[in-house]
């Protein structure tokens, strides 16, 4: 079956939420958590995703994990084994940060204990560690801003870090580890039911595996994929394909929206002279406005006001109309960090 790109498009937006709003439950399960590198970026994704969205409550039952391409991503709880399972469960301690493993495995068990008990921010920790004689030059490997011991204790399924702004930790209990193949499995049906249609390539990057092992993934699913080509390209998905429908003339997307990673190909939103201006030296993906869905602006906030940056020419009224929306779904939240 031969689509055009109207059509993938319209069925990519479809699939990922924007167009009809779904259970937040649905949106983080279905989209395989919501990245958070910035802590209130999950929230955006929500407001504009979730049809159940709770400003006072959306976090709970959220954790933050390491997932996929070794990024931190905000799913539910309840769902930890399944993405850490994925991701593989260490055996050993190993000497990733320069530290010994004798004392990573110490000091882990000394933190969890702390952390149960209470003391869960990572100054507070830092603290009590230096307290109890963790030298100053180990005290600096232990707390690595990438991670360190707290990132380690979180791949074997101990803590996780708290949804939010603050710094905090969480003991997880009673994960659930499966075998690692099966839940990459899982996470494979997942991906090209709330992705597709979308490529192997697609796949795979937003995974982070490797192009051979995301392959053999889909030759040996175990359950149907079904394939459309687009412009010679085959495409694959579950379930069924969104017919052709009406774009809205305005949709947001958060920092490092699933829509923006979850591709290697972004072409259906995005010209590729735009890149610069949609992604930073550093990876850093800015929030971002569709217009008749393509990336046409940035958003942010400022002193508690929206601000919208045009990436190509637009007229003064579709910018104030962008403006009117952006007001509307943001303004009473007046994020931070956009």
């Amino acid at each position: 079956m031969e689509i055009d790109r109207r059509h993938l498009l319209y069925a990519t937006l479809k699939n990922q939420y924007l167009i009809e709003k779904a259970p937040c439950r649905t949106v983080i399960s279905g989209l395989l958590g919501l990245q958070t590198q910035f802590a209130n970026n999950p929230k955006y994704a929500l407001i504009v995703r979730g049809s159940d969205y709770d400003a006072a409550a959306w976090e709970r039952g959220l954790v933050k994990l390491w997932t996929f391409r070794d990024t931190l991503h905000a799913v539910h709880a309840s769902e930890a084994g399944l993405f850490l399972s994925a991701k593989g469960r260490p055996e050993t301690w190993e000497n990733r940060w320069g530290v010994e493993p004798a004392r990573m495995e110490y000091w882990s068990a000394f933190a969890l204990e702390k952390i149960r008990s209470g003391v869960t921010g990572r100054d507070a920790l830092k603290e009590a560690c230096s307290a109890k004689g963790m030298a100053p030059d180990e005290l600096a490997l232990i707390f690595n801003g990438w991670g360190g011991l707290f990132k380690e204790m979180n791949r074997r399924g101990l803590i996780a870090y708290a949804p939010g702004t603050e710094k905090t930790f969480a003991p997880l209990s009673r994960v659930r580890w499966v075998d690692r193949d099966e839940a990459r499995k899982v996470i494979l049906k997942r991906y090209f039911h709330a992705f597709g249609p979308a490529t192997a390539e697609d796949f795979a990057t937003f995974a982070g595996y490797p192009a051979r092992e995301a392959k053999s993934l889909i030759k040996n699913a175990g359950f149907p994929l079904r394939s459309v080509f687009c412009g010679g390209t085959e495409y694959l998905y579950t379930g069924a394909l969104p017919s052709e429908g009406d774009i809205p003339p305005y949709l947001f997307l958060t920092g490092f929206d699933q829509m923006m990673m979850g591709y290697r190909d972004r072409s259906r939103i995005l010209d590729a002279e735009l890149l610069p201006e949609v992604r930073t030296l550093t990876g850093i993906f800015h929030p971002l406005v569709l217009v008749d869905g393509r990336v046409a602006a940035r958003w942010r906030m400022d002193g508690g006001k929206i601000q919208i940056r045009p990436l190509k020419k637009l007229p003064e009224k579709t910018l104030r109309q962008i403006a009117e929306r952006a007001e509307g779904l943001f303004g009473a939240e007046k994020p931070e960090n956009a």
